[in-house]
């Protein structure tokens, strides 16, 4: 079962303070407490602490950064809520089977990424994430904002983990690899595919679905290090 202290909300470029108290509030009611903003287009105001009722000390305790992929370093499990189909390739789930899938699966830290109000998370910023998170409404009006979409997704995470038992079978989530190790493979691995001519500098398309095969492999650290010795050894034969 998860344990929800492990869990990073992160806002990307929020840009309207009484969103992020809404969202502070969604999160305080649903259990969570680990709030962190990138890049906000905001400050926190008398407004987010209206908005955010009670749950004043979510924001008094808050992490700004303007660095995502420092947010995320230490993350196994990264998901990225979008609002619309695009053109990269990413398993998109349902809030309800990523509620299931991470509370079976047993991941360590775990990040769960909203972007700005306007354009929500960009696809460079979803091409991080392990996996898609799609919330179904009206096909007539499909506008959510930050908080109630926050809310849904909270909602079903605290949902199964009170009907769910562990599973003592499932991998022990402190083998899974950290973000900065998983990204700092990818890296590796594309070079090395450079230097062999595999990929050119135009595919990008690509490069992104590559990434993602390993992505979505929940790669051990162990793995991780052999995948990379591969690497060198390529790179020492050429």
């Amino acid at each position: 079962m998860i344990e929800f202290s492990k869990i990073k909300i992160v806002l990307i470029e929020t840009s309207h303070p009484g969103n992020i108290g809404s969202a502070a509030r969604a999160m305080k009611t649903m259990g969570f407490s680990n709030l962190f903003l990138v890049n906000p287009k905001c400050e926190i105001n008398e407004v987010s602490y209206a908005m955010a009722s009670n749950a004043g000390e979510i924001l008094d305790n808050l992490v700004i950064s303007d660095d995502l992929l420092n947010v995320i370093a230490d993350c196994n499990y990264i998901i990225g809520a979008t609002a619309r189909k695009r053109d990269i390739p990413i398993e998109i789930l349902n809030p309800r089977d990523i509620a299931k899938k991470i509370n079976e699966d047993l991941y360590g830290n775990i990040a769960i990424l909203l972007g700005n109000e306007a354009r929500g998370l960009t696809n460079e910023q979803l091409s991080l994430c392990s996996i898609g998170l799609h919330i179904s409404s009206n096909i007539n009006y499909t506008s959510l904002n930050i908080a109630s979409s926050l809310q849904i997704i909270l909602y079903e995470i605290l949902f199964e983990s009170q009907n769910i038992s562990s599973n003592i079978n499932k991998m022990d989530s402190k083998n899974l690899a950290s973000n900065d190790k998983l990204v700092g493979m990818l890296n590796h691995m594309n070079k090395v595919l450079k230097d062999i001519s595999f990929i050119k500098d135009d595919r990008l398309m690509l490069t992104r679905k590559i990434n993602h095969i390993f992505k979505k492999a929940n790669l051990s650290e162990e793995e991780i290090n052999i995948l990379r010795g591969i690497l060198t050894a390529i790179e020492n034969h050429s």
